[in-house]
């Protein structure tokens, strides 16, 4: 895709007020990826010059059957490739992550033992030795190793739909000035720490650069896997095989007027055509989406904010419209026209059915996949689900009742985040029971150690519980965990504390109920006063869905002194089972450096209630494998807030590669 064009944002409904715009842009996009696709070895042994997307219009007008065609042989052989490729490179990204993940936890320890002896000894104060660390963190960034891809990934980089790891971050660190100079004394103090059963001592600087070098190892190879998966998954992945059914669609709309069909038919090919259209024009969106600047805080497009699932959503519910409507007018063709079965002079059957992706029915096979013990595990009837909605409601309706009843009473501010935490604790109970939902915790054997060497159990650090989020059951399954005696042990704390949410404006729009111009939600209030109950009597902190978001951000860092925070830095809910969103890097520049960050992933969440398609009451029951990665310090792992390092954005693909490495089976299924 050429730059003139990606640098123009084109949302699908504009287009389709233009066709011949539309038809212009899509072509010039498909080339685009026409020509990655040969670099990353889709069409080997084929002559280049044969990889010409054929044009929608041209000087003789529409192109014909043939062309279209070509079309589908084109992007089938795309659609064919993506998955073994994608297996390769993420089965290669996921070894390096492997190997250098138990270093960067050693090191998490290291730095809290010398942290300690620091302060004891009154070297100086917290800031000064963070100061000192991050010097050194800076040095070791400039002259990090910068990853070289290979002919494939580089063609993806120029192209702007991938990147090198660290090839933002350390141009940046290369024009930093140094803040504590070389010849300070401190460098040269000597401090012991233990790691098992060995004692180990050293100079502070030699320290320091140890911990820094296996932390920007780990921010490597998060970053690398993380990037891939978005460009070999989200990308490649979902984006060929929705484009196969576009261009399976718009071959059989050709190859049906050319058989001169009656009137009903004729109509029923004009409203395809119309959907095809509407599905290039969302193409064009996703290609670039997918180009976004990764390093603006607020980018132009949808890659890092919650339009983004809703488009790839609509993409999903759209294509699935397509191949219903297309296998109806097979059949009525064939009902009409017996001889619709014989194939064209090329030899390719004329019509023929078209069927659902796997990725999108959860027949797909390879690696990074939905775990098989996890997730849905029976099929609740519509009658079954409307009661149980129905019970759910009632539920809901409670939970609000109590918080207008917090609120009326005299209560200190504790007293009342105790009363409004227990109040939702509840309420996760019952809708966890009144659907099914089986909760697991499965806590890294890593954890504890790393949770005692940052001293969790005395309830005085910042913690940042950092889940998954690809379902509207996220919050009552996080309300469980965060009680659960599974984690209380393994943080060593004796209760349960009230958390604070970063929480979006509009949570429960997705059961709201619309009648004319009279609206409510099953919870039996609006959603502006849902938002204000949670900030008023929660405590939570709402960020509004449009307009400056960074004061509310603030407002949730602030808090971060007084409770444990949930933040879900990926937008919203997934669109479909292995969507995993890079994350919104902005809300990590508003974050304290001396916040300790505990990545969960929800397995199986996904498939009991998903996103696609819009407004579905496809609830079922199953279960839900809560993974609780060790503590990440983020004094180690954040960059300095300098303003030229401002985005954090490898820190937040780190965060994403620990949560898809826990998410799904790396494992390849067969």
């Amino acid at each position: 895709m050429s730059d003139s064009q990606t640098d123009i944002w084109f949302d699908h409904q504009t287009l389709l007020r233009d066709t011949s715009l539309l038809l212009t842009v899509y072509d010039k996009s498909a080339q685009g990826v026409l020509d990655l696709a040969l670099k990353e070895g889709y069409f080997e042994g084929i002559d280049p010059a044969l990889l010409k997307w054929p044009l929608s219009q041209t000087a003789d007008g529409p192109m014909g059957l043939e062309a279209l065609g070509y079309r589908v042989k084109l992007i089938g052989a795309i659609y064919e490739g993506v998955p073994k490729l994608r297996d390769v490179r993420l089965t290669e990204a996921y070894q390096q992550f492997r190997e250098v993940t138990p270093a960067y936890h050693e090191s998490t320890k290291i730095y809290a033992q010398v942290k300690r002896d620091f302060l004891k000894r009154g070297a100086g104060t917290e800031d000064e030795f963070l100061k000192l660390y991050q010097t050194i963190y800076v040095q070791a960034l400039r002259a990090a190793n910068v990853y070289t891809p290979d002919e494939g990934e580089a063609a993806l980089e120029r192209a702007r739909l991938s990147r090198v790891p660290l090839s933002h971050a350390v141009p940046v660190a290369e024009r930093l000035k140094t803040v504590v100079p070389d010849d300070d004394p401190q460098w040269s103090e000597c401090y012991q720490y233990q790691i098992g059963e060995e004692k180990h001592s050293g100079a502070l600087r030699e320290i320091f650069l140890d911990i820094a070098g296996r932390t920007l190892d780990y921010l490597a190879v998060g970053e690398h896997i993380a990037v891939r998966y978005n460009t070999y998954n989200n990308f490649a992945w979902f984006g060929s095989a929705i484009w196969k059914i576009l261009s399976e669609a718009e071959f059989l709309v050709e190859s049906v007027r050319l058989g001169d069909p009656p009137g009903v038919i004729n109509h029923q090919l004009d409203g395809l055509k119309d959907e095809v259209l509407q599905g290039q024009g969302m193409m064009v969106e996703f290609f670039q989406a997918h180009q976004q600047d990764p390093t603006q805080l607020k980018p132009t497009g949808y890659w890092y904010g919650h339009p983004y699932t809703y488009l790839t959503r609509d993409m999903i519910d759209h294509a699935m419209k397509i191949i219903a409507s297309s296998n109806r007018l097979i059949r009525r063709v064939k009902s009409a026209r017996p001889s619709a079965d014989s194939p064209t002079p090329d030899g390719t059957p004329t019509l023929q059915e078209l069927t659902v992706p796997p990725l999108l029915d959860g027949t797909a096979k390879g690696c990074f996949l939905e775990f098989s013990h996890t997730g849905r595990n029976a099929n609740h009837s519509n009658t079954q689900r409307i009661i149980k909605l129905g019970r759910w409601a009632a539920a809901s309706w409670r939970l609000i009742r109590r918080k207008h009843e917090i609120e009326q009473e005299v209560l200190s501010e504790s007293e009342r985040l105790d009363e409004a935490w227990e109040n939702n604790m509840v309420w996760a109970e019952k809708t966890l029971r009144i659907f099914g939902i089986e909760v697991r915790i499965k806590v890294d054997p890593a954890f504890r150690e790393v949770a005692d060497s940052l001293d969790l159990a005395n309830g005085k650090q910042k913690v940042l519980f950092f889940p998954t989020h690809q379902s509207v059951f996220d919050h009552p399954v996080m309300y469980h965990v965060l009680q659960s005696q599974e984690l209380l042990d393994a943080l060593g704390w004796k209760t349960s504390r009230p958390c604070t949410f970063l929480s979006r404006s509009g949570l429960i729009s997705y059961v709201a109920i619309r009648i004319g111009s009279w609206s409510t939600t099953l919870f039996g209030v609006s959603e502006q006063e849902f938002d204000r109950l949670l900030e008023d009597i929660d405590g939570y902190v709402v960020l509004p869905r449009s307009g400056d978001t960074g004061n509310a951000t603030q407002r949730f860092a602030d808090q971060l002194d007084q409770r444990p925070g949930i933040i879900y830095p990926a937008a919203t809910v997934a669109a479909f089972g292995t969507q995993s969103i890079p994350l919104q890097h902005g809300l990590f520049s508003k974050i304290p450096p001396d916040v300790v960050i505990i990545p969960m992933a929800f397995r199986g969440i996904h498939s009991i209630w998903p996103k696609s398609p819009r407004r579905n009451i496809q609830i079922n029951p199953g279960v839900v494998e809560v993974v609780i990665s060790p503590p990440m310090s983020g004094e180690t792992t954040l960059f300095p807030k300098r303003r030229t390092l401002r985005p954090q954005l490898e820190p937040a693909a780190l965060f994403q590669a620990v949560q898809i490495v826990n998410l799904l089976n790396p494992d390849p299924k067969p």
